[in-house]
């Protein structure tokens, strides 16, 4: 049977498998003028078109593989360019979570020198794929006084959701839920995403389909926690012509759903669009894309040449002893 790319593109994206590169990378080449996928229309556009039309959305989701160099200067582009129509532009991200707000504040303030932040808020333990995947973002929102708020929760909230279940969840993971999260877990408007998860996330054949289910309450936990702060930071900021930008893995925000599922539920008058970045050293037909349901994944498909490693691929190491709240 032919290898679903979809599939295999989107859980690799979710970091729930890793794909393997070969070889070196080659050259960048130059895309064709319009490397842009517009799902809805099923035609192709310039990146500078997309963020034109991004600029009218109230969330903009850019999805990323971790380790994918080219999906970061991706969401840089779109970064750099949102931000240059709208000053008020701030960013969500799923690599930091909610406590750690002051020390997000602290660092794109230009109050912290970078290798004293990265051990302050135990980088390692937090996310821990290189730092250097994510520099150049970070680095344009201090030096541009662009807001980055943290959009997760500790790990060990997900996990308790997943290993504990409802009944055994405690009293300090159970406060990082939104209320009602237990009669949320199965939403209509998010059951292919949910058909997706159940039907590709399986680890290995020795997980039952009890276990399926619980590992698909702790994404709808993270998800939900991301929404919700999404929409936190509207309140925070409560200026009319606020933006935000969310830094975000591709399956999180899948088919418009995960994320974008559950900041509807709290503000249905948001417009969100999600950007899927596709690695590929040219623009894939018509035809293929719609053979490999390729439009199903967001809104936009951007078609961006491979990019190889970051400089200066290493990263400062954090301290040893991370406080309880950071530990995965």
């Amino acid at each position: 049977m032919k290898p679903n790319l979809r599939i295999v593109m989107s859980l690799a994206a979710a970091g729930l498998i890793g794909l393997q590169h070969g070889g070196e990378v080659s050259a960048q080449q130059p895309l064709t003028p319009e490397p842009v996928y517009d799902s809805a229309a099923g035609t192709f556009i310039s990146v500078e078109e997309l963020i034109e039309r991004l600029t009218g959305a109230d969330v903009v989701y850019v999805g990323e593989t971790h380790t994918n160099y080219a999906h970061h200067l991706a969401q840089l582009d779109i970064l750099k360019g949102l931000h240059a129509s709208n000053p008020r532009l701030v960013m969500g991200w799923e690599m930091f979570h909610s406590s750690q707000q002051p020390l997000l504040d602290a660092y794109t303030g230009g109050w912290l020198p970078e290798v004293e932040w990265l051990d302050a808020i135990y980088w390692k333990q937090t996310w821990g794929h290189p730092y250097s995947y994510y520099r150049p973002l970070l680095d344009y929102a201090r030096d541009n006084g662009v807001r980055v708020f943290g959009l997760n929760a500790p790990r060990a909230v997900v996990r308790g959701v997943r290993t504990l279940g409802r009944e055994g969840m405690t009293e300090d993971l159970a406060y990082w839920l939104p209320a009602g999260f237990w009669d949320r877990i199965h939403i209509d408007t998010e059951k292919p995403y949910e058909e997706w998860f159940m039907e590709n996330a399986r680890h290995s054949e020795d997980m039952t389909d009890d276990m399926m289910k619980l590992m698909f309450c702790s994404q709808t936990a993270w998800n939900e926690i991301m929404a919700w702060n999404i929409v936190k930071a509207f309140n925070v900021i409560p200026d009319p012509g606020v933006q935000v930008l969310v830094i975000v893995g591709s399956g999180h925000a899948i088919f418009g759903q995960g994320i974008p599922t559950r900041v509807a539920l709290l503000r249905s008058d948001f417009k969100q669009v999600v950007v899927m970045p596709y690695t590929s050293d040219r623009v894939m037909p018509l035809d293929e894309i719609l053979e490999e349901e390729m439009g199903l994944e967001g809104d936009y498909i951007w078609f961006v040449p491979p990019a190889g490693d970051p400089p200066d691929l290493e990263r400062p190491g954090p301290p040893e002893d991370p406080p309880p709240s950071h530990r995965p």
